[in-house]
């Protein structure tokens, strides 16, 4: 080799080095956040199908959230009468839950407005169509807790279906109760926040009200996420378990919720979209919330899994063998909660029948896929006249 070959096959060398050496960094990295607990509850989440759940509650949650909108609206128009200034600050805390839901002055086109229910509200006909709402509402919840019982492994239902249904109806309440408390404790903050400008000189800092505003919510996000883990999913967790998951959940709901009104108008930016974005904005908020607290029960099952504890997951285990036994004897009732490496063969007929997935027939199936064509194509047909009357020549 002459010197001026080897002069230049030395940087060569070393840019090759150089890159070999990069490329081991990454891979270290990359070894080092597989390790770490937010990538085990995205891995969790994925092979539980937290998509797939997540998109099945948000589509469950928005045909539940008109009744149950309009419940909260006859119970607390009822409740509230006399104080208009808090029926105004529980539509702001839904409307920051639910951007551009709910009718207010600072939002004059929402879907539903909270005000006081008509005499005819409270007959029997309206106690009628009440039941009628709690059921819708009752609809959404049941969908919540199957998708967090899954990201722990539970695949049946524990306990008996009218215990069920009484846990999914405390529930409802309990977030009912959370609503208003947020709506109050705002109310407070905000009164405060006056008082302190003008007797204390702290109008030249705004922001500390905001900060108040922002624990205050904190707060009350965490509490629900302890309610979902702790009573909905009916499985008996311990409180690190839960505080974990309740920490997590309830800060990124926090923050959606600072961003909700943004984030649903970026995303329905679409002129296509037209006189449906409301709609469109609901299904995608919705989803997106639905993603966040599976993830939450996704990390809540991974420091389950950590805690070392055989006890612990024996305790998750026991309402569900319990139920398992109840409703469809004791050889059904093993298995009832998987580990986080566990899982079943989803092309097993027998296994999908023990693990209470059902098994499509041919008919099934075609029924199935004639319905999801259906929808497409009106899906399309709806988008395509949309996109004619863009295209169309405005008429002067």
């Amino acid at each position: 080799m002459t010197a001026a070959e080897a002069s230049r096959a030395e940087p060569e060398a070393g840019r090759a080095e150089a890159g070999r050496a990069e490329l081991s960094a990454i891979r270290r990295l990359w070894a080092r956040a597989q390790r770490t607990e937010a990538w085990r509850a995205w891995q969790r989440y994925g092979v539980a199908q937290g998509g797939l759940l997540a998109a099945g509650i948000g589509y469950f949650s928005f045909f539940s959230l008109f009744p149950a909108v309009a419940l909260a609206a006859v119970v607390f128009g009822f409740i509230l009468q006399g104080r208009p200034d808090l029926l105004a600050a529980i539509g702001d805390a839904l409307n920051a839950a639910l951007p551009g839901f709910v009718k207010t002055d600072a939002n004059p086109s929402g879907l539903v407005a909270l005000t006081a229910p008509e005499t005819a509200t409270l007959s029997w006909t309206g106690a009628v169509a009440i039941v009628t709402l709690v059921a819708g509402g009752l609809g959404w919840i049941g969908s919540l807790g199957e998708g967090l019982r899954a990201m722990f492994g539970v695949r049946k239902h524990p306990g008996n279906i009218v215990v069920a249904k009484v846990r999914d109806l405390v529930v409802l309440g309990l977030l009912g109760v959370a609503l208003l408390v947020s709506a109050t404790l705002t109310s407070a903050v905000g009164a405060a926040g006056a008082w302190s400008a003008q007797h204390l000189g702290l109008g030249e800092h705004p922001w500390l009200v905001g900060i108040a505003g922002v624990l205050v919510s904190l707060l009350v996000d965490m509490a629900i996420m302890v309610v979902l883990l702790r009573v909905l999913t009916g499985l008996k967790l311990p409180w690190p378990v839960v505080r974990a998951g309740a920490l997590i959940g309830g800060g990124a709901m926090t923050l959606l919720k600072l961003v909700g009104a943004q984030l649903v108008t970026r995303a329905t930016s679409n002129p296509v979209f037209g006189s449906l974005v409301v709609v469109v904005g609901l299904l995608f908020w919705l989803n997106l919330m639905a993603k966040v607290v599976l993830l939450s029960a996704a990390w809540a099952a991974g420091d389950l899994d950590d805690s070392g504890m055989p006890s612990t997951r024996a305790a998750a285990a026991a309402s569900t063998q319990a139920a398992g036994r109840d409703m469809a004897g004791p050889d059904d009732a093993d298995g009832a909660l998987d580990g986080a490496s566990g899982g079943i063969d989803a092309g097993d007929p027998r296994a999908r029948a023990v693990n209470g997935i059902p098994n499509l027939g041919v008919r099934s199936k075609d029924r199935v896929t004639l319905a999801a064509g259906a929808v497409l194509g009106a899906s399309a047909a709806i988008a395509g006249g949309a996109v004619r009357r863009l295209a169309r020549p405005r008429q002067r």
